[in-house]
């Protein structure tokens, strides 16, 4: 369930994120009160799933996402290993300046950071990481698209583009992403509305050469004229990638709304009809004076993170990056911005909004000053708190008991000149659409009491104590991810309190929240609805008139508030519906470290039917740990009726305990609960202090949970309009699920799943869960903070709960279907993008349904290296040069032992016919050059693979979520690592090479294409002949 930003502070959350191009990327994640790395759990427990790696994903964004969940999730992200390769470098104290340590940072932080000022006023934290296993940098500008011309809307985004596609000293456009890539590393940028933050990581013997590549980008870029003009159709392609996601639809409808003399009310992103060359003013001149204006040293802020010494660093700084100008080329004038919200009686406040996917929600904007400044205090998380605070009588729980809402959020933007949005997010329910005027009414009522009563000190306490709980037991934060975060906050944030900005340092002072609260009125708030559902038109002064947004083509109408609506408001304060939250009990108590430390998990309670294995690791000097029970029984997910019996079960039960465990995840202790094709898995994360007791309530709650057939109806029908979104999501996505589906067992498509569930009656459930209840086996895991006396004990304690019910039962394995070799197969799928997608797979068939052996690792290696040599080449020939569209990029599609490479390819104005023969061409291509690989360039890349399997885990949960898997399976190999190791490094060029002529040259691989537009008949020919293959075929 997401939540609303709650008191606990998570520590280094981006705010915005895009990818213009990423040498290896991961999953999409999610917050987590353990790490601060983690993605949703994989749904087949006892395996594990194809990583897919998500092709390039450039955004830029306005609005801050900052929900958090409560169900932690398990984490998919992968980094890099380390070598402690020290740079040669020399130090000149009087060249540098002087190099000041930071104060205040986490007691659990190895690091070391300093900070400089270089001769030409660039500011430099210096982080010397002894854990680096990949060393990094970032480099923030203070301008984003906020300082777009008004005639060329993007600029910004588009000028970020740029800096990546040639500089003087390296003037080919894709020798920085070969050069990172080759190396192991990872390369990203983002635009905001007041920063365009930079960013890479690379293998440590790389450092220099990337740091001499990177910094080429502030001193000496080419801006090309062919490669502008190239450039702005990416940033089309990657505004009309986006054009169906109601998120941006609506944020940009919304904008309609603002003061039109603020720059938060225009389109960010950029196309071809606002970057185009103008008269007097082209394109790339327009570029060219917002880099002289804006890319200066003063105007920038620069993090190195290595395992280096600090001096070491400060020498890197002062020779790549003392060149960049101290002021500006070209001088520009200050921006002041009038309020985001115009203070007078002729402004629209009320928008509907027409949605394309079925869900309804409404968001009440309201404006309030800006936040930045109030860093050491954070007044706005007392109002978060308590309005997304989901304990008994809280606005969530009122709301949620009636059916009329599925989530509530409440968060803070960043600031917008001296204005920021508090905003409150509620989806509703369609129940709660038809009786929006109750979620109205509720919402006034707690705003109203919020207003009234005295401002509590208990609840700034507990964010103070819970904030200083969290950043002194943080986990790692890799390289990358801390140097993006850091230089960001650089610019707005002394290098004195940068540390320590990322927690409430002191409680705020009580007349700054009430200052807060006294915002909280109707002159200075702004609702959006949107919705497919009919609107509540008495909410409005006049009657709706629908107009198109122009950039996103959102329906919207923008209202005045009707007298009836204020009088509402005003009425809901003499009609409080809830109360404010009650102290939280579950604060951990001990922080003490075990003494004891494990090398590997051992089993330390079994009995028939039951295994709880246990690894005592404090190696992380957290006091933190991780359970997990799997629940595991017959006929969890061999139909499409079982898989949403199952499906519904964990929905059903996360919704009823929802009140019940919102204390423990604000005082950092997490669960989650999950259904898998072997049954279901309770996980709990969070301090060790409890966390047995948390679990053990968890599964008396479980076994003793039965809902009504109302509750289920309700989240059946909000299961069918999950369904009926899925093809609202962005193609290149269901792409890569359709292909999962189509050739792994125990799948089902959409259409299965939406007729089976219409099939799936109350009665059905209820045997569902009775069965399972009533049989099964437990396979439990405990590790962290936790001694074998203490695993052995809950182990014992969950034992007697069971007694009676376990039996023996081997595991499901998640495998392909039989995959016939040498095929050329193709599959369609739907989505609502106008954009063609193809998905180019290329499947080794030759280990299919065998143990993992060293040939069959060896396989996976393979594919591995030909991903690795092809990656940079596809997205700069297919990319780049010949302009196919925003979304590009090679993924390791691997099932167990089934190597798949994928080619993936989105646009927005090429057909399928052109895009397939392209990425043939480019594999015919690239086959010839693969044949003649140089040593160096295959040393390169072995090393490259080899890096990424010998990394070491950062934290708790990274080891954890390895072992799992392993441990859930009925012979557990902990030495799989060791395993890979010895096969890599056993890998000869000439092995590669005859791979290459097997796979590639003599098409023993089989070809699937995955497509949303119709198949080509143009490519079926004498030799070649491309068959439907559907994901009802048992065998393909």
């Amino acid at each position: 369930m997401i939540k609303a930003v709650t008191i606990l502070f998570y520590l280094f959350s981006l705010t915005f994120s895009c990818a213009l191009v990423s040498a290896q990327e991961t999953n999409p994640s999610e917050r987590q009160v353990d790490d601060a790395q983690a993605a949703k759990p994989i749904s087949a427990e006892d395996n594990t799933s194809p990583s897919h790696l998500k092709p390039p994903s450039h955004t830029n964004t306005d609005t801050p996402q900052s929900n958090t969940q409560r169900q932690e999730a398990a984490s998919t992200e992968i980094d890099t290993p380390t070598a402690n390769q020290a740079t040669n470098l020399t130090t000149n104290h009087d060249l540098i300046g002087k190099i000041e340590e930071m104060p205040h940072k986490s007691r659990t932080d190895q690091s070391q950071y300093h900070f400089i000022t270089l001769p030409n006023g660039l500011k430099v934290t210096l982080v010397s990481d002894p854990q680096a296993e990949k060393f990094a940098a970032s480099l923030s500008v203070k301008v984003g698209s906020f300082q777009d011309p008004n005639q060329q809307l993007g600029l910004a985004h588009l000028l970020e583009h740029m800096l990546f596609l040639g500089t003087e000293k390296y003037p080919e456009s894709g020798d920085y992403q070969y050069f990172i890539h080759d190396h192991a590393g990872t390369h990203n940028a983002y635009t905001s509305t007041d920063n365009t933050n930079y960013f890479f990581d690379v293998k440590p013997s790389a450092y220099e050469g990337a740091l001499d590549r990177f910094s080429q980008f502030f001193t000496a870029p080419l801006f090309s004229e062919s490669l502008t003009q190239r450039e702005k159709n990416a940033v089309d392609a990657e505004y009309k990638a986006k054009i169906k996601t109601d998120s941006r639809r609506n944020n940009q409808a919304l904008k309609t709304l603002i003061n039109p003399e603020h720059p938060y009310s225009r389109f960010t992103v950029g196309n071809l009809k606002t970057l185009k060359d103008r008269p007097n003013q082209p394109l790339r001149e327009q570029i060219l004076s917002l880099y002289q204006q804006h890319y200066y040293a003063e105007n920038m802020a620069l993090v190195l993170v290595a395992d280096l010494g600090h001096e070491q660093l400060a020498s890197l700084a002062k020779r790549y990056f003392s060149d960049i100008p101290q002021h500006a080329r070209q001088p520009s004038q200050d921006q002041i911005y009038p309020d985001l919200i115009k203070n007078d009686l002729a402004s629209p406040r009320l928008q509907f909004v027409r949605s394309l996917s079925d869900r309804n929600s409404i968001r009440f904007h309201y404006q309030i000053p800006a936040q930045g400044q109030n860093y050491k205090t954070q007044p706005t998380r007392y109002l978060s708190y308590i309005l997304g605070n989901e304990n008994k009588q809280s606005l969530y729980s009122t709301l949620k008991s009636e059916n009329l809402i599925t989530s509530i959020s409440a968060s803070t933007s960043n600031d917008y000149g001296h204005n920021a949005f508090f905003t409150v997010n509620i989806n509703l329910t369609n129940k709660g659409m038809k009786h929006i005027n109750d979620v109205a009414k509720h919402f006034f009522a707690t705003i109203s009491l919020l207003k009234s009563s005295p401002v509590n000190p208990m609840y700034l306490d507990e964010g103070l104590k819970l904030s200083r709980l969290m950043f002194n037991n943080q986990s790692y934060v890799t390289p990358i991810r801390l140097a993006r975060s850091l230089s960001a906050r650089m610019l707005n944030v002394s290098p004195t309190d940068l540390l320590s900005s990322y927690r409430i340092e002191k409680t705020a002072p009580k007349e700054d929240v009430q200052a807060l609260l006294k915002q909280l009125t109707p002159n200075n708030l702004l609702i959006q609805i949107a919705s497919k559902q009919p609107f509540p038109e008495d909410w409005a002064a006049k009657p709706s008139h629908w107009q198109e947004e122009p950039w996103y083509q959102t329906q919207y109408s923008n209202h005045h508030f009707s007298q009836a609506f204020l009088d509402m408001m005003t009425l809901a304060v003499k009609s409080t519906f809830v109360s404010l939250p009650q102290k939280n009990l579950f604060i951990p108590n001990s922080l003490e470290l075990i003494e004891e430390v494990d090398d590997k998990p051992t089993v330390v309670f079994e009995e028939q039917g039951f295994r709880f294995w246990n690894k005592s690791d404090p190696s992380f000097n957290k006091p933190t740990a991780m359970n997990f029970l799997a629940i595991r029984f017959d006929h969890a997910g061999d139909t499409a009726k079982h898989m949403l019996a199952n499906r519904l079960w964990t929905r059903l039960f996360n919704a009823s305990i929802s009140e019940a465990t919102y204390s423990p995840y604000v005082a950092g202790l997490g669960y989650s609960f999950y259904p898998h094709v072997n049954g279901v898995t309770l996980r709990t994360n969070g301090y060790s202090d409890k966390q047995g007791e948390y679990l053990t309530w968890l599964v008396d709650q479980l076994f003793l949970y039965r809902p009504n057939r109302e509750r289920f109806e309700q989240a059946k029908q909000q299961l069918a309009k999950d369904f009926k979104n899925q093809q609202n999501r962005q193609a290149f996505r269901i792409a890569n699920t359709a292909f999962n589906t189509l050739i792994t067992k125990n799948s089902y498509t959409t259409d299965a799943l939406e007729q089976a569930l219409q099939a799936l009656s109350f009665r059905d459930y209820e045997s569902f869960t009775k069965q399972a209840r009533e049989s099964f086996n437990i396979v439990g895991y405990s590790t962290g903070n936790t001694t074998k006396a203490n695993t052995k004990k809950l182990a014992e304690t969950l034992y007697q709960r069971f007694i009676g019910r376990l039996v023996e039962r081997a595991p499901v394995k998640i495998e392909t279907k039989t995959i016939l070799p040498q095929q050329t197969l193709h599959t369609p799928f739907t989505s609502s993008s106008d954009d063609s997608v193809i998905l180019y797979t290329l499947i080794d068939t030759s280990h299919q349904g065998q143990d993992e052996s060293p040939t069959a690792i060896a396989q996976k290696c393979y594919f591995t290296l030909l991903n690795t040599l092809l990656k940079s080449a596809f997205y700069q020939e297919l990319r780049t040069e010949k302009q196919m569209g925003y979304i590009v990029g090679t993924q390791n599609l691997s099932i167990r032992n089934t190597p798949i490479l994928g080619l993936l390819v989105q646009s927005p104005n090429k057909d399928n016919l052109t895009i397939i023969r392209a990425i043939e061409r480019f594999l015919d291509e690239q086959e010839v050059k693969l044949k003649n690989l140089t040593d160096e360039a295959f040393t390169t890349a072995k090393n490259a693979m080899l890096t990424n399997v010998i990394r070491e885990a950062k934290n708790l949960s990274e080891n954890a979520l390895k072992e799992w898997p392993q441990i859930a399976k009925s012979e557990p190999n902990f030495k799989t690592k060791e395993e890979w190791i010895d096969v890599i490094e056993q890998i000869k060029k000439e092995d590669f090479v005859h791979f290459v002529k097997q796979k590639i040259e003599s098409n023993q691989t089989t070809r699937i294409i995955v497509h949303n537009k119709a198949f080509p008949d143009e490519l079926n020919g004498d030799q070649t002949i491309w068959q439907e293959a559907s994901a009802t075929d048992q065998s393909l």
